[in-house]
């Protein structure tokens, strides 16, 4: 199993009043790390409408730990927290390291898969399957179980 990491500068616009990094940047420094994850595998948004599916998030919340300012360099390490046999869940969990290599936020989203004709929920394409079979796992990992059809 591998770890993906991105690189990314904090720019002004991420950050707030307080000089620092804004809440919601956090996530969407995580949303564009998954991206490209996905497209360093060979799925990218054209897989997406081609399957015609999309990602919809349950949860997401993240732990600030270390402050975070403009022009800083971080690191975005990607890896799966929980996931069902059939990969149709998902929890990606990223930790987020400053230049120091201390861990300066942990960012977590669980969430599935939309299948945007019929607007259920599904189990995702094999290439994409395999993806995640491939990423490595955190060390609390744990498999999420399906309910059975019906409930």
């Amino acid at each position: 199993m591998t770890t993906f990491r991105k690189s990314l500068e904090v720019r002004w616009s991420d950050c707030d009043a307080n000089q620092h990094v804004r809440h919601s940047a956090y996530a969407d420094f995580c949303t564009h790390a998954r991206i490209e994850w996905l497209l360093a595998n060979g799925f990218g948004f054209d897989q997406f409408q081609q399957h015609a599916f999309g990602p919809v998030i349950f949860k997401e919340w993240t732990e600030y730990l270390k402050e975070v300012k403009m022009s800083e360099r971080l690191e975005i390490e990607v890896r799966i927290a929980a996931l069902s046999s059939d990969g149709s869940r998902f929890a990606i969990r990223h930790d987020i390291f400053k230049e120091d290599g201390k861990l300066a936020a942990r960012h977590e989203v669980s969430g599935a898969w939309l299948d945007l004709r019929a607007r259920k929920l599904m189990a995702p394409p094999e290439q994409l399957q395999a993806i995640f079979a491939e990423l490595a796992h955190t060390d609390d990992f744990a498999e999420i179980a399906l309910k059975p059809a019906g409930n």
